[in-house]
């Protein structure tokens, strides 16, 4: 008998420590988890004010920050907060012709306002409807930009064809035009998109034609809907082709948050169309 009972006091002794080490450990879970909450609202709030002093037109919410971390490769709050400084561009005035976009190329509407300059590069007779700008320099409010090719047209006005794309810039989702002066000006690449019919690249297009008038902002949502309010540039193509099934978002360690134009650019369904 008191065998058994120094047993059940041992075991008593060893059910006490046990569940007071598992509670120990419970609350410390707990706390982890608290002050984790607390690190990212810290951050989401520092990317929301640094878009705000520098006139950036970003309207990120913290479900959309919290939803981009968990499902990134970074393991470290301050490294992913630090990508957003790096995607984002600061603006010297918001909602004006910023980032280059008083160029004569920009937001041109139908109609071709100067004579456009095909002499150095065989664009015209490269570049296809569907096919992705990419550009490494300038932006509008993102670092680099896309843009999509509506096709080729004829300007009875100066006697010439001229490639006349669709993109988001800071005065919204409009036409614009590509000529060589632009591709030397934003150091811009053509992209292709990797097995994708002329039907799946002209519904891309349109796509994006449809979203023609709406206005510009940085959300990071990646959102697919036709019946979104507004878009940035690599999230308009991005969406152009995802409603065709295809997914030019890059994967891995490169991946960057939202639907960033070098996503785009480092994806393996683009590949590069050489026009020189």
């Amino acid at each position: 008998m008191k065998k058994i009972k120094n047993l059940l006091s041992l075991f008593l002794v060893v059910l006490l420590v046990f569940g007071t080490n598992t509670l120990a450990f419970a609350q410390s879970e707990k706390a982890d988890s608290i002050l984790s909450e607390e690190k990212i609202v810290k951050a989401y709030e520092n990317v929301v004010n640094y878009a705000s002093v520098n006139n950036i037109p970003l309207d990120l919410s913290i479900e959309t920050f919290t939803e981009e971390f968990e499902s990134s490769n970074f393991t470290d709050l301050t490294e992913y907060e630090n990508t957003y400084y790096k995607i984002l561009v600061k603006q010297p005035t918001f909602a004006t012709r910023s980032s280059g976009s008083s160029k004569w190329y920009y937001n041109t509407g139908t109609s071709l306002p100067q004579a456009a300059n095909y002499s150095e590069y065989n664009l015209l007779n490269t570049l296809k409807r569907g096919d992705i700008i990419y550009e490494s320099k300038g932006g509008f409010g993102i670092t680099g930009h896309i843009a999509i090719v509506e096709g080729k047209y004829y300007s009875s006005t100066y006697q010439q064809y001229y490639i006349r794309v669709v993109e988001a810039i800071s005065e919204g989702v409009v036409r614009s035009i590509l000529d060589d002066s632009r591709i030397d000006d934003r150091n811009s690449s053509v992209l292709r998109v990797v097995g994708a019919s002329e039907t799946i690249a002209s519904n891309a297009a349109k796509f994006c034609i449809g979203q023609l008038g709406k206005s510009y902002m940085i959300d990071f949502k990646k959102d697919t809907s036709p019946n979104e309010p507004d878009w940035y540039c690599s999230e308009l193509v991005w969406a152009g082709y995802y409603n065709q099934g295809i997914d030019i978002e890059t994967t891995g360690i490169y991946n960057e948050p939202g639907i960033t134009p070098r996503d785009i650019n480092n994806s393996s369904k683009v590949y590069n169309v050489n026009f020189r």
